[in-house]
């Protein structure tokens, strides 16, 4: 990673930027947010006032958008198409464009599809108005039993009339209370209707207050009718003709609506791409220092890029700038981090973000990482039909929405690899879901080298045996790392005691145990390096590294659920198919109970057994692998990089 700092005239700054924007290869930093060494001698520039039109302009056409995007018929896809077969975005072809032809083109069609939005508040007018209609319908619906015009309902000179619901259990309870109120003048008439009494109440009009505070009840709806002379029915045959006629013009106004998106939707949709990032540059100025001629930018590039920045910021400006590229300094944890594998080892990259990202200067272990995970899983799940599962399934996903997602892509690629190495690791351990081959075919599973079932204690050995190498290859790498920062003191406390201390334990171990015979020589050897190892630990932890013993055995140990879960895989897989070959006997039916079990459990292994191998197999690099050497926590390098989903400039750009 390389610091960069360039300075131009400032009538280049707009052609640079657009360049730089396109080419992605530059995180621009804020000179005014960090200690930086020529803020003494610039000037902080202001916020551009056509940020404010950039967002009055993207505010218009997302409007435009939300309201066009309510009228599109769009077949809705499922999830099953969404993974394997899911629609790409089509690409639009855009020129190149400066501040004014972006606004002035977005005005002019902003301008044309306008009257969509006016079209929009008729339609929620027409809506609310269908809405209200409902309600009258049903509730007017109710009083037609009433030989009643309703054109009496309400308040007249001398009488007050008001139609209401009230729940049959509540009913006696409110008669009760009319009773008690002692009203000079009421009428009732009632009629049940299901679980409902429909009352209408007349009062004199100087009584309504008092009647009005005796139908606050929760239990008691007013129905609320619009004045209409007429019976009920005449009502209801007048509101279903308003709302046949609302219908149709809501369907004239949606098809208006939808000419409008055929013509103008896919240009709004290129123009607000546009124009965010037209902002997005904008937003970039008050990062810049300034002087009354020059501007100046500092920021961050990958090395391997710094010869290409070189030559777009020299064609932007015809030659009129300085480009200087220093190695970091300060503080590690501002440097920004890049990955810089190769295209294969990309994939695995989320692997090593997922624990954290390398700090800058320190090593990046997704090279060790991503063969030994795979290898790990692989061995844990063992079983050939299970791996030829998640490699087709991994190969579906790859050619579907891999297609349009880097991230189920990336993915996809580890699955499939994952589903390689098993079938290879299922075909030499002979796991075929569990002993299907022999116990339902009477074959003999080929090519079988070891197997967990069968020979526990030679799986075992080649568990400890890989888990040994990739402990001192984390030592190994810790070294490297302590030895480049010239470290030494935590060189030899840290990494070289270890070095002393396994061999001499390995043959103690051995000569102990009765494994093998060593000279004098070699256990005097064995024993100074047992001291000098221990004495080193000790030096660096005090009393607390015995524990460091400790732990160090425990991290080789843990490599023992390589075999624990190769056991569970082939154990469960292989009681599954007894009791799918008890149940099945002669009877046809039990067959297809046996069916039922066989491909039940079998599929609950699988899911099971996968998701076990994954997390397992990550928690070897995280815990036993990544603790020996690598801490992360490193900040992402985040490039000044126009985001173009949709568009795409003609010429590919830079």
């Amino acid at each position: 990673m390389k610091q960069v700092y360039l300075g131009l005239h400032r009538a280049y700054l707009n052609n640079l930027l657009s360049d730089l924007h396109e080419a992605g290869l530059l995180e621009i930093t804020n000179i005014w947010d960090a200690e930086s060494k020529l803020r003494a001698a610039l000037n902080e520039g202001e916020r551009r006032p056509e940020i404010e039109k950039c967002a009055e302009s993207i505010q218009d056409i997302a409007t435009l958008l939300d309201v066009l995007g309510e009228s599109r018929e769009e077949e809705e896809e499922g999830i099953l198409q969404l993974l394997l077969s899911p629609r790409p975005p089509r690409k639009i072809s855009v020129d190149k464009k400066d501040f004014h032809q972006l606004c002035r083109e977005a005005e002019e069609v902003v301008s044309g599809a306008g009257a969509a939005v006016d079209m929009k508040r008729s339609l929620d007018a027409l809506r609310a108005r269908l809405g209200i209609l409902r309600e009258q319908q049903e509730s007017i619906a109710l009083l037609a039993p009433f030989d009643l015009d309703l054109g009496y309902l309400g308040e007249s000179e001398l009488l007050y009339t008001v139609p209401v619901v009230i729940d049959t259990p509540a009913y006696q309870r409110f008669a009760e209370k009319i009773e008690k109120e002692r009203f000079d003048t009421l009428y009732s008439s009632g009629i049940e209707n299901g679980s409902q009494m429909v009352v209408i109440l007349t009062t004199l009009r100087e009584d309504r207050d008092r009647l009005d505070h005796l139908l606050q009840d929760p239990y008691i709806r007013i129905l609320e009718i619009e004045p209409f002379t007429g019976a009920p029915r005449e009502k209801i045959e007048a509101i279903r003709s308003e709302i046949e006629a609302l219908h149709r013009r809501e369907r004239e106004l949606m098809e208006e609506v939808r000419a409008i998106d055929a013509h103008y939707g896919e240009h709004l949709r290129q123009l607000h791409e546009e124009v965010c990032i037209e902002k997005d540059r904008l937003m970039t100025h008050t990062h810049f220092g300034w002087t009354h001629d020059t501007v100046v930018i500092e920021g961050w590039a990958a090395e391997k890029d710094c010869g290409r920045l070189q030559e777009i910021c020299d064609a932007a400006t015809a030659g009129h700038v300085f480009c200087k590229f220093h190695d970091p300094d300060g503080t590690p944890e501002l440097v920004p981090v890049c990955y810089d594998n190769p295209g294969w080892l990309r994939p695995f990259e989320a692997v090593t973000t997922m624990f954290a990202r390398p700090r800058y200067g320190e090593v990046d272990p997704t090279l060790f990482t991503a063969p030994v995970l795979i290898l790990f899983f692989a061995l844990m799940l063992g079983d050939a039909v299970y791996g030829l599962i998640i490699t087709v399934i991994a190969a579906l996903l790859y050619r579907g929405a891999g297609k349009v997602s880097s991230t189920i892509r990336d993915g996809s690629i580890i699955l499939m690899a994952a589903g390689v190495a098993t079938v290879v690791s299922g075909i030499l351990q002979g796991g075929y879901m569990g002993d299907f081959l022999p116990r339902f075919l009477g074959i003999t599973p080929p090519f079988v080298i070891i197997n967990a079932l069968e020979e526990p204690i030679v799986f075992l050995r080649l568990a400890l045996i890989i888990g040994i190498v990739q402990i001192n290859l984390g030592l190994c790498i810790a070294a490297f790392q302590n030895l480049r920062k010239k470290r030494y003191t935590e060189l030899l406390k840290g990494q070289v005691s270890w070095f002393f201390l396994q061999p001499a334990a390995a043959v103690m171990l051995f000569a102990f145990f009765g494994w093998g015979a060593f000279s004098r020589p070699v256990m005097i050897a064995s024993v100074l390096a047992a001291v000098v190892g221990s004495g080193l630990i000790l030096l660096r932890s005090g009393p607390l590294g015995f524990f460091d013993l400790t732990g160090f055995l425990g991290d080789w140990l843990s490599y023992a659920r390589l075999l624990a879960l190769a056991l569970a895989t082939g154990g469960i897989a292989m009681t599954v198919n007894i009791l799918a070959q008890m149940v099945a006997g002669d009877n046809p039916l039990f067959l297809i109970l046996a069916a039922f079990i066989f491909i039940a459990g079998q599929t609950f292994n699988f899911v099971l057994q996968t998701l076990g191998a994954f997390i397992h197999s990550l928690r070897l690099q995280f815990v036993e692998f990544f603790g020996k050497f690598y801490t992360g926590g490193g900040k992402e390098f985040s490039p000044f990089m126009a985001k173009r989903e949709i568009t795409e400039l003609n010429g590919g750009g830079v």
